[in-house]
């Protein structure tokens, strides 16, 4: 059996995106060297297909709103993964505000947030995994 890595990226319009590690690979490939401060979109169909990958400034109350707004511009987008890089500290305080309000914009704007995973000095977190919020990758076909 073969095992998955970062190399194995799923292809875009074809190959679901069924765990943290493929949505991160995907996401990689937008992120800006050198690190600093920005926020990645992972765009995806109904089927975690990745539709496409939009590149905007650290993430906050104005900048979620530009970054949902150029998904939705997207056919059949459907959810996204977020992915910031902080050049500090991953955890900050406000994170869990910030969660909620990213998932509202999504959802007013008929998207789902699937994920929102933040990359900083000392390594990476889910900001759900400290609000109680469910895996969404948990229920993938990959993980059952």
């Amino acid at each position: 059996m073969l095992n998955a890595s970062l190399v194995d990226i799923p292809r875009p319009y074809v190959d679901s995106i069924y765990t943290l590690a493929e949505a991160l690979g995907v996401a990689s490939l937008a992120l800006e060297h050198p690190l600093r401060a920005h926020t990645c979109a992972l765009i995806t169909d109904q089927q975690r297909r990745g539709l496409g990958l939009i590149r905007d400034r650290a993430l906050n109350e104005n900048t979620i709103h530009d970054i949902v707004g150029q998904c939705s511009r997207i056919p059949n987008a459907h959810s996204i993964v977020l992915v910031s890089v902080r050049t500090v500290s991953p955890i900050q305080y406000g994170d869990i505000d910030m969660l909620h309000q990213c998932a509202m914009v999504a959802d007013n704007a008929g998207l789902q947030l699937l994920d929102w995973v933040i990359v900083g000095r000392g390594g990476l977190y889910c900001p759900r995994s400290i609000a109680d919020m469910p895996d969404p990758w948990a229920t993938s076909p990959a993980c059952l």
